[in-house]
């Protein structure tokens, strides 16, 4: 008996052969090919003429058929041209077959044979304008013997799938509609749990599904994906709201009291007052730690507003009760960064922060001396990477463990970080802003705390798309003033094959160059750990005037006469990345400049270098970042465990998102272990899409 989980090689028509094939889409089982949903749609509803076709540049004709003519283009390809008329123009329909000596099957004569002197032909396709002509390139056709006959696959929307080579377009959907007609009732349904919202249609899961395949409009079909999401996206917030309700059952260990002892005197010593929303972060961690259950928030902050000292406002409180804490980074430099600017922070504090990363526990001396005190409690403070976390290290009263730029951790080592302690108090935090869409989906069961404000006295970057004489001329008038520089490039040695500057041999023409006045540094991954971090010292303290640089600046550099920076190959980054990058600049009041120089000649070069010269805001950033290149590449979600949205869009859906995040919240609310009759079958989809994946969501 057919079931949603049949595996697809047992059915008629498909077999072992085509299962592989169908694999590599994604579908292993029947209710893959269901919710298998079109990548896209044709509008076959509306008709054109042969004139007006290359305005539009496609769409489609109805013509009457002509004569035939073949000819090869190259050893390897052949075209088949048909003159095809109607009552505006004649022109010639083209069909592409590549020359396969070993074929017998000659796919032109069985279109020759379709297209008969005097047939009348819907055909579907793109116009073309070349020098050696004009002529339409065939997607999709149908004949039919008159102009009264009706066709099946025109006048109608028609889906397009993702395909792969073995599988063609009408073998797919052929597939999906007998599967679809046959099997769409077997899919679960919790469209009665969901309250309507807005003008999404409140569809049942398998009347949703049919009119995503087969819509009747385009409009039907973004109606029945929006009223499928809101499903998928209420299963995903359940689940997430499930996974909170499991972090706060079992009290933490650990109390703390504001003592005022080590938070008025560090507050005091500060050189300047905090922002408005770093009160609020400030408040909002205080009252989650002093809370009978762990802490288990999200801060995220635009590169430079000042995340640094409201995480050591919670270290403080910690340690003021006596407590032990761990700041874990990803990389040595940001490890080291935080601890260079945490020391100078607590100069006048009776506190002890050591720096725990594999450079200093190198040493057997200096690694016995950390070791011990941290299992003795007398380090109250360990700032360090991943070598925090080896089984090796222990400590006597860990509660607090703060993650920074988390992103960059796998769950299995953000796992490891938790053992440390029996119930610590968690905060991660990101410098990489993150769209709310997103953020709501992949850290859903976190509390979140955004920085948006920069500390007073900062002036916004002023980016601009540059050329290197303009680029550099103005480089040396800072540097004249006083100030530094960075520039930075994609890759360290030369690569003949993207002919890209490389940093390495850049580096020894610029000290030759423009840069023969100054003293010139170069920093870039391949380097140790130690000569990395000695780099960064002589040119905090001045040492050099301009660091050549890859992308290993991109996090946790603070040099604040840094005020100027060129991005060599800038069209080779991200838009994440660039901001980053633009975000080790401007640490002060100095006016900073970023100079992009690069070869903008795609659209979507174009748009990134539009977006960085006319935003300096994080998440907008991120937001269009997000549109451009997806939540999986931006963010890593797939380390997360979340299943792939079938329908869900972070970017579209952001409303769904918030509605369903909050009903989800009421649902198990009122019954924490869904056990009511209703909820039974809500119940068992987040058991099968998230029952091995609630732990993997705690740990963000």
């Amino acid at each position: 008996m057919l079931s949603l989980d049949s595996e697809i090689q047992y059915l008629r028509g498909i077999g072992p052969r085509r299962s592989q094939l169908f694999a590599k889409l994604g579908i292993k089982i029947v209710e893959d090919f269901l919710t298998f949903f079109p990548a896209q749609y044709q509008d076959r509803t509306k008709i054109t003429s042969i004139r007006d076709i290359y305005k539009k540049l496609q769409g489609c004709i109805f013509v009457k058929v002509g004569k035939s003519c073949e000819r090869q283009l190259s050893q390897g390809l052949s075209v088949l041209d048909i003159e095809i008329f109607d009552d505006t123009s004649m022109t010639y329909a083209r069909f592409f077959r590549k020359n396969n000596p070993y074929s017998n099957i000659d796919v032109f004569a069985t279109i020759r044979k379709a297209f008969e002197v005097g047939k009348f032909a819907y055909i579907y396709g793109d116009a073309k304008l070349e020098r050696s002509g004009r002529f339409i390139s065939v997607n999709d056709y149908e004949i039919v013997h008159n102009k009264v006959d009706k066709p099946l696959l025109f006048n109608k929307i028609i889906p397009v799938y993702s395909a792969t080579e073995g599988l063609n377009q009408k073998f797919i959907r052929e597939t999906v509609k007998t599967i679809v007609e046959s099997s769409c009732m077997l899919y679960p349904d919790i469209s009665n749990l969901i309250p309507r919202f807005h003008n999404i249609p409140a569809l049942q899961s398998s009347i949703a599904i049919q009119k995503i395949h087969y819509p009747n409009t385009l409009e039907d079909a973004e109606n029945a994906r929006r009223s499928f999401a809101l499903q998928e996206f209420f299963v995903l917030e359940c689940a997430l709201s499930l996974s909170r309700n499991n972090l706060t059952k079992n009290p933490k260990i650990q109390k703390y009291e504001i003592r005022r002892t080590l938070l008025p005197t560090f507050k005091n010593n500060l050189k300047f007052e905090f922002t408005r929303d770093q009160k609020k972060a400030i408040n909002d961690i205080f009252a989650d730690m002093q809370n009978i259950y762990p802490m288990n928030r999200m801060l995220m902050g635009d590169v430079g507003s000042g995340k640094t000292v409201v995480a050591l406002s919670a270290v403080l409180l910690a340690v003021e009760n006596g407590y032990q804490t761990m700041i874990v980074a990803p990389t040595e430099i940001l490890a080291e960064q935080h601890y260079l600017t945490m020391s100078n922070m607590l100069e006048d504090l009776d506190v002890k922060i050591v720096l725990a990363t594999s450079s200093t526990l190198k040493k057997k001396s200096e690694r016995e001396k950390i070791l011990a005190g941290f299992a003795k409690g007398d380090i109250k403070i360990a700032v360090g990477t991943h070598a925090l976390i080896e089984d090796r290290v222990k400590f006597k009263n860990l509660s607090l463990i703060i993650v920074d730029e988390q992103h960059r951790f796998g769950v299995m080592q953000k796992f490891a970080a938790l053992d440390k302690a029996k119930s610590p108090d968690i905060l991660m935090m990101t410098a990489t802003p993150i769209p709310r869409a997103l953020a709501m989906t992949v850290y859903g069961e976190m509390d979140m705390t955004t920085i948006t404000q920069l500390p007073p006295g900062r002036t916004p970057v002023k980016t601009y798309s540059s050329n290197e004489q303009v680029a550099y001329t103005d480089t040396i008038k800072e540097l004249k003033n006083g100030n530094q520089a960075y520039v930075v490039y994609p890759l360290i040695d030369e690569s003949d094959k993207l002919a890209l500057k490389s940093a390495v041999d850049e580096s020894e023409k610029l000290s030759q160059t423009w840069f023969k006045d100054f003293k010139v540094g170069l920093l870039h991954g391949k380097m140790q750990p130690s000569e990395k971090n000695k780099i960064m010292r002589n040119f905090k303290n001045k040492e050099f005037n301009v660091l050549i640089a890859t992308t290993v600046i991109e996090v946790g550099i603070d040099v604040p006469d840094a005020t100027i920076m060129i991005i060599q190959h800038a069209e080779r980054f991200g838009l994440s990345a660039l901001h980053q990058l633009r975000g080790r600049i401007g640490r002060s009041s100095k006016q900073s400049y970023v100079y992009l120089i690069g070869s903008f000649n795609n659209e979507a070069a174009q748009k990134r270098l539009s977006i960085m010269t006319s935003t300096s805001n994080g998440f907008k950033i991120a937001e269009e970042d997000l549109k451009m290149r997806g939540p999986g590449e931006l963010m890593g979600t797939a380390q997360h465990g979340f299943p792939k949205f079938k329908a869900g869009d972070l970017i579209k859906d952001a409303d769904i998102i918030e509605f369903t995040k909050n009903h989800a919240s009421e649902i198990v609310g009122n019954d924490p272990n869904l056990s009511k009759n209703e909820n039974i079958v809500l119940k068992n989809l987040i058991s099968k899409y998230f029952l091995h994946k609630t732990n993997l969501i705690n740990v963000g």
